[in-house]
């Protein structure tokens, strides 16, 4: 499931060594056939427990707060199954372990906290350039950490429901707005931000201001 109504997010060596010590130069080399067969085991848990009906689930009394919970708990579990990968080899280029593996690298990041993002993005950003990773989403990654950061987004992808006092949900304020579809283009995306939000069901105002408030994402 690769698009999800947004709501509001209710919400996370070197060291000196002894000169006489050898130093071993052989790098452990990815089983990448193994790396798929777990990444692609953790999109399936990452998008299955949001492949859910969210007005019905809102509709009956404490279901939001359950649902909610069991997000955060199967993204915690993915997190500790995905993080020591991508301590270990990095972020893995999708010509080695395929779309949907690919995929699951982004989601459990996208998922997981600021810190975690700040870490990895710029690898997945480099990897975008040289087509090994999907650039429409480390454009969505780069304009949650812009938002979780307080931070006007660049490429729009980013809606709230807290910024109107009616609950609409409204895209949330974008730097230079008058090239944001340009942007958009050049990273990959076929619609405008206009379109985009229709799409979404939110407001867009060129000139949304960012809330006044400081807001915590984590």
């Amino acid at each position: 499931m690769r698009t999800l109504k947004p709501f509001i997010l209710l919400l996370m060596l070197a060291g000196c060594q002894n000169t006489t010590e050898t130093t071993s130069t052989t790098e452990e080399q990815p089983d990448y056939t193994l790396l798929q067969k777990e990444l692609e085991e953790i999109y399936d848990l990452d998008q299955g427990v949001r492949d859910a009906n969210w007005d019905s689930i809102s509709a009956v009394p404490g279901a939001q707060r359950a649902y909610i919970n069991r997000m955060h708990q199967t993204d915690s579990t993915n997190q500790t199954k995905m993080l020591p990968i991508l301590e270990k080899y990095g972020w893995l280029p999708k010509s080695s372990i395929g779309e949907k593996a690919a995929d699951g690298i982004f989601y459990v990041v996208q998922h997981s906290n600021t810190k975690t993002i700040e870490k990895y993005l710029p690898q997945m950003e480099e990897l975008a350039k040289q087509g090994e990773a999907s650039a429409t989403d480390a454009a969505k990654m780069r304009d949650r950490l812009c938002m979780w950061k307080g931070e006007k987004q660049l490429y729009g992808t980013q809606a709230v429901n807290f910024i109107r006092g009616d609950g609409t949900h409204v895209i949330w304020p974008i730097e230079d707005v008058e090239n944001v579809n340009k942007r958009r283009a050049d990273v990959g995306f076929t619609n405008t931000i206009e379109e985009y939000a229709a799409e979404m069901g939110a407001t867009f105002n060129p000139d949304e201001e960012l809330p006044k408030v400081k807001i915590n994402f984590e």
